[in-house]
């Protein structure tokens, strides 16, 4: 079930999730209180800027897509996305501007993402997670995210600190209560899944780059060029939407792995469906779209 989870990074490009029994103060949001690891320590050694690994086949993301404007959305807006795998509904995942506030004295937005499996789904195997982000309001790159999720009865927790201003991050992760710390200083900016999925409907309708995305204490090169426009079909109808290639690959990949993602046309550039290529045939297609009201 890893390659669901990798599809749900790649969609907030979703990545992984806090476990679904976590308990109500933790779930009442980034701002109010840290969620999960304790509160992180400077790195005590600094290392050298370095380019994301990529395998052969897939040319290192040195000048990333350039970085304009706010990731701001309505506080409200839901997003819901049905994931398929091989043909079969697994789950739905859940894309969320939850709300605003201060943070480490930096006004912040913070999105949420929710993976859910099928009851049918998990009587074979269990999956489940939460993830959030904390984003300026004036910025792109979040000051601080974390995931926490459950694959069977491993439980996993990770808590991501930015520093944007030397391209700088420390994660703090677990395994069934076992930790390990990663610094990392890439020579361009990484965000985490949510924010990626938030930035990418930021990008210009002609996009042509790369970015790089951190989640599960490793990097995700993504390469995205325009592939023309194609009509598909979404809750309310058939719908224009500009498509895009993707290839992709995490520092311990192989070999690059390719998708496909159609975002409309209009200005709130929705991804109405994305399709990842591989052992597993994954798809993700919208099923819900509240527009939100906050400001």
């Amino acid at each position: 079930m890893r390659p669901v989870l990798l599809f749900v990074m790649l969609l907030g490009l979703g990545g992984q999730f806090a476990s679904a029994h976590a308990s109500h103060s933790r779930e009442a949001g980034l701002i109010k209180r840290p969620v999960g690891i304790k509160k992180l320590q400077p790195p005590l050694t600094r290392v050298g800027l370095e380019a994301a690994k990529t395998p052969d086949g897939l040319e290192a993301c040195t000048q990333p897509i350039p970085i304009a404007g706010s990731l701001s959305q309505s506080l409200g807006e839901t997003i819901r996305y049905i994931v398929d795998v091989d043909g079969l509904s697994v789950g739905t995942v859940d894309f969320k501007a939850v709300q605003r506030g201060s943070f480490n004295d930096a006004l912040v937005t913070e999105y949420r993402s929710h993976f859910k499996i099928d009851s049918l789904v998990s009587a074979i195997v269990s999956v489940e997670g939460r993830a959030a982000s904390l984003v300026p309001l004036d910025g792109q790159i979040p000051v601080r995210a974390m995931n926490r999720y459950r694959i069977r009865k491993n439980q996993y927790e990770e808590e991501v600190v930015y520093d944007a201003s030397r391209n700088e991050l420390v994660s703090n992760r677990s395994r069934n209560g076992k930790r390990k710390r990663d610094v990392r200083h890439f020579v361009v900016p990484a965000r985490d899944f949510i924010a990626g999925f938030y930035f990418f409907r930021t990008l210009p309708r002609d996009v042509n780059g790369c970015t790089v995305i951190y989640g599960n204490q490793r990097a995700y090169t993504i390469w995205i060029s325009p592939d023309g426009q194609e009509k598909v079909k979404t809750p309310v109808g058939l719908r224009l939407a500009d498509r895009y290639t993707i290839r992709y690959a995490s520092e311990r990949f192989k070999k690059p792995r390719t998708g496909r993602v159609w975002v409309s046309v209009g200005p709130d550039r929705l991804p109405y469906r994305a399709e990842l290529d591989g052992k597993h045939s994954l798809l993700a297609r919208i099923h819900l779209y509240e527009p939100g009201s906050g400001s």
